[in-house]
Parts: C-alpha cells; sequence; structure tokens
C-alpha cells in the first residue's frame, strides 16, 4: 500500500485528499481509493455527498468566510 497521503484544505474550498484511503460511509460500508485524488464537500450543498461538485462556488463568496478563519 502507497504510505504518500496529502490533504489540502483551502479557505472556501473543498477539502482535497491524494493517495491511497478509505472512505467509510454512515452506513458503514467502506470503499477503498487508491493512488487517486479526490475533493471531499465542506460547504453541505453539494447534490454527491460526501463528494465535492464545486456548489460551493455559487453559494459561498469570500465575503461569507471573513472573520471565521482563526
Amino acid at each position: 500500500m502507497n504510505k504518500n497521503k496529502e490533504v489540502r484544505v483551502v479557505l472556501g474550498n473543498s477539502i482535497k485528499v491524494y493517495g491511497t484511503y478509505t472512505i467509510v460511509y454512515p452506513d458503514g460500508s467502506e470503499e477503498e481509493i487508491t493512488d487517486s485524488k479526490r475533493s471531499f464537500c465542506r460547504c453541505g450543498f453539494t447534490k454527491t455527498m460526501p463528494f465535492c461538485d464545486n456548489t460551493h462556488r455559487s453559494v459561498i463568496t469570500w465575503n461569507n468566510l471573513k472573520g471565521h478563519h482563526k
């Protein structure tokens, strides 16, 4: 198994995960992701939960986030 992993969090954007990892869904099922990049939703507006579909680009602006990045 590839041990190299990277998680990238950018204010006002999705969480990007690179490498090999396991996604555990609320029903307990698991999905093994191998050597891939996936973007996960942080805004809650996506229609493809838990994955980002870029909806945040139309509903969240930098002005909404000012003061919330401490």
